[in-house]
């Protein structure tokens, strides 16, 4: 083969793959940092006003910044057929101070058709 064929097959297997990083999946990395930034957001939450109540680490507000960490595994629970709206579930973890509470969430990760991604996630269950 000649170096020039050689080039447009890597050519056209970076297109394809380009392609396939656009498709909504509930465990990437924008749609993790989406459903982490709306629970950090979310100043009623429950998760996070547990375990700021349950902390006995001393009132330094460095110390009761919560922390967030979503589970290894976010798993899809259910897909729309235009495969543009996923239900999602996974675990989170929030640690403030000393305490940490773990919890399962559950999300809607959706893209627009302009490719713009939202996610709104379920209140939790206590």
């Amino acid at each position: 083969m000649s170096s020039r064929l050689l080039s447009l097959m890597g050519f056209a297997l970076l297109l394809v793959q380009s392609g396939c990083g656009d498709q909504l999946a509930c465990d990437s990395i924008d749609t993790r940092k989406a459903v982490l930034q709306a629970i950090a957001d979310d100043h009623r939450n429950p998760l996070v006003n547990y375990a700021a109540r349950e902390s006995t680490a001393k009132p330094d507000p460095q110390d009761l910044q919560p922390q967030y960490l979503l589970g290894e595994r976010i798993v899809t629970t259910s897909t729309s057929k235009d495969k543009r709206t996923l239900q999602c579930s996974g675990g989170i973890s929030v640690s403030v101070g000393d305490v940490k509470a773990s919890k399962e969430v559950e999300f809607t990760a959706q893209k627009s058709a302009d490719g713009k991604l939202s996610v709104s996630v379920a209140p939790f269950q206590f």
